[in-house]
């Protein structure tokens, strides 16, 4: 600060100089020298002095006087604001009583004086350059800083920089073609008004290329197929369009030129999306031209394609209850990849169109990975995934290509129903199954339940494939002592079991003979277990070996005996074979009616003789034979001895007898022996010896 001082005869209070406020230069140079009015308490005020020096150290000029106490400006109207920096300051001229006094000079400060003029090095700049307005011990208070001001088009200021105090220099990067461009700087001063600079300008030229563009992402458009590239506006306002080039190996083609700076997004439309990753750079072009011959300046790529993620075919075996899938990295990013979120979908039956499918997220897994097993899958449909990448810094997207595997799984069987456990041969029973006939193989095991230890054991496993009917059967089981409990185990060929079915309980009879009554004593147990139950139960008999087989009576599902009554029976050989057939009231689940039969129960009467004790030949009784029932005639013998013991008839013809002769000679009266040997229906030899009395009224 520099003061100036007159004499001072001490009559009267001296006056304190204006405070300095700003200095501001006006579009001809003119500068505005702006303060903050003395005090004036005893009226001794005459006029403000404003100094001005084109150096802070060089001598002083009085340039003009304020004759105003409240006065706040001063405009300096020889232009020199607009050739060079300039600095000034402000004294108070006084009365002191006895002559004219000047106080001490306000703070001294210059203008901002700003140079710019197109930048040699590098070229395609304005290199702005200005001055403090203060010297260098000065401290400025918190937020003083400069506003870079320009003026384009002619009229429209802007600003397009804000820096700090300490800095004076700065490159503004020309994205114009050839233009005449004016640049102006304020320093905002807090608690003051702000500094202005002059305007100061040229004819600035553009020849450095567009900033390289920022790919985005390049993600697959899952309704057509097509590469989607999108990237960043790019920062370069003269930006006029961007080249798409392809990756290929080894070089780069280009694809197409998209126009205009706004433009961020290109669509592949021939990219071979299917077969692979796809990849794409891009370079930016300007508008203005450049070089011999000129040509628009053109910026070159990043040095890294972005290739998309490509999502290979899925392999699933039809036992899987998993799917593991690999992927191609997504590539391009400066920060590369954070992470990768699997997408899934499951739909059955027509496939959607792909752009319908609704994706669901499945899983995010760390960008260092690029592969993934999918647990718990769904199965008779498909599996639809993509994958999409996710940026590290700036959450950047990009989706793969879309891949769908089909998970068939065997089909099982509407229904296996347990229609019957029979016994069909002794030691021996068969359970019949229907089924839901199926395309797929499944296999049955028959199961059957250990009373002694409580657990179901497996007895054979059978396949059956587009079968609806198939018979099992259990060759161990004692089936005249023991009722067995059945059931089947329906599994699939990825050995899962997919069904169980009703239990089959086979039926125990049991029967034997009363002679005394001439019945057929049977009992049996009940069948189970049908959906609906037991209809009723037939009684089944055969008479004999080769008897046909009869249905004697069909009794209540709640009756488990029943007494045959064979006294009508008695010129059979006394062998009745029975088994009961339980009938089911019709199921639900197929609407027909099943049977199952019990093991065969045997039992014999015993044979019934009645002999003659004597017959008269050419009378009422001329022959002699033994009434006999229930045997087995096939396996008869009569014989007939004289006292001596010789033999006099023999027979095995039950409708043979004596007729009192011997080799056709008719024998003497009198007492003869016989001994009569047959067979019960199950094969027991019952014989009766005994005397009988021949008597004859017949003349020799």
């Amino acid at each position: 600060m520099l003061a100036v001082f007159s004499g001072q005869s001490g009559k009267a209070q001296a006056l304190d100089p204006p405070a300095m406020q700003c200095l501001q230069v006006q579009t001809n140079g003119n500068v505005v020298i702006s303060w903050i009015p003395t005090t004036d308490p005893f009226g001794s005020f005459l006029q403000y002095n404003i100094y001005a020096a084109p150096f802070i150290d060089a001598p002083y000029t009085l340039i003009g006087t304020v004759g105003a106490i409240n006065a706040t400006f001063f405009i300096d109207t020889s232009g020199a604001g607009g050739v060079d920096f300039v600095y000034y300051y402000v004294t108070t001229e006084y009365d002191d009583g006895s002559t004219a006094v000047q106080s001490a000079g306000s703070d001294t400060t210059s203008t901002i004086y700003l140079t710019a003029v197109p930048s040699s090095l590098p070229q395609g700049y304005a290199a702005l350059d200005w001055n403090m307005p203060f010297d260098g011990n000065f401290v400025p208070p918190t937020g003083t800083e400069y506003k870079v001001w320009m003026e384009y088009p002619a009229g429209n200021w802007n600003i397009i920089q804000t820096l700090p105090y300490a800095v004076t220099f700065w490159n503004y990067e020309i994205s114009y073609c050839n233009e005449a461009l004016n640049f102006k700087i304020e320093m905002i001063y807090p608690g003051y008004c702000n500094y202005i600079s002059n305007i100061a300008g040229d004819i600035f030229q553009d020849v450095l290329p567009p900033a390289i563009p920022v790919v985005t992402s390049v993600s697959i458009d899952h309704t057509t197929n097509d590469a989607i590239i999108s990237w960043e506006q790019n920062p370069s306002g003269d930006t006029d369009g961007y080249i798409v080039y392809q990756c290929t190996d080894p070089g780069l083609d280009i694809l197409d030129t998209v126009q205009g700076i706004t433009n961020t997004q290109f669509i592949d439309y021939l990219a071979a999306t299917t077969l692979g990753p796809v990849c794409y750079l891009l370079a930016a072009t300007d508008t203005c031209l450049s070089g011999f011959p000129p040509s628009p300046n053109t910026s070159p790529t990043s040095s890294t394609c972005n290739c998309s993620v490509f999502l290979p075919s899925i392999a699933y075996g039809i036992c899987d209850d998993f799917i593991q899938f690999n992927w191609t990295a997504y590539t391009g990013w400066e920060d590369g990849v954070e992470s990768y979120i699997i997408h899934h979908a499951f739909f059955t039956g027509t496939p959607p169109p792909p752009g319908s499918i609704v994706f669901t997220p499945l899983d995010t897994i760390p960008g260092t990975e690029l592969s993934f097993t999918h647990l718990s899958i769904s199965y008779d449909g498909y599996n639809v995934y993509y994958i999409e990448a996710v940026g590290a810094v700036n959450n950047y997207r990009a989706q793969s290509n879309i891949q769908a595997v089909s998970t068939p799984y065997p089909v099982p069987p509407d229904y296996v129903y347990l229609a019957s456990a029979s016994v069909t041969n002794p030691n021996e029973i068969t359970v019949n199954l229907e089924i839901d006939p199926t395309v797929t193989e499944h296999y049955f095991t028959l199961e059957k339940f250990d009373t002694e230890g409580g657990y179901w054991d497996d007895v054979i496993t059978e396949s059956a494939t587009n079968m609806a009917s198939l018979d099992i059967i259990d060759t161990y089981p004692t089936t005249d002592v023991f009722s067995y409990q059945y059931r089947v185990i329906t599994e699939n060929i990825c050995a899962d079991v997919v069904d169980t079915t009703n239990l089959g309980i086979s039926i125990l009879m049991q029967g034997f003979a009363s002679p005394s009554q001439l019945k057929n004593i049977l009992t049996w147990s009940n069948y189970g277990n049908w959906e609906n139950g037991v209809q009723a139960y037939k009684i089944h008999r055969r008479i004999g070996l080769t008897g046909p087989d009869v249905v004697v009576a069909i009794v209540s599902p709640l009756v488990n005996t029943y007494e045959d009554d064979v006294a009508t029976l008695l010129y059979t050989d006394g062998k009745f074979c029975y088994t009961i057939e339980a009938v089911e009231n019709p199921s639900t689940l197929l609407n027909i009616s099943h049977s199952a039969f019990s093991n065969e129960v045997c039992v014999s009467q015993e044979p019934k003789i009645w002999i003659p004790t004597a017959f008269v030949v050419d009378g009422f009784n001329s022959t002699f034979k033994p009434i006999i029932s229930f045997a087995d005639f096939e396996k008869y013998e009569m014989t007939i001895f004289n006292r001596w013991g010789d033999v006099v008839y023999t027979t095995f013809d039950i409708n043979a007898p004596w007729d009192g002769t011997m080799n056709g000679k008719l024998v003497q009266e009198g007492e003869y022996a016989y001994f009569i040997s047959v067979e019960d229906g199950k094969g027991r030899a019952y014989e009766q010896a005994g005397h009988v009395f021949m008597l004859t009224a017949r003349d020799r």
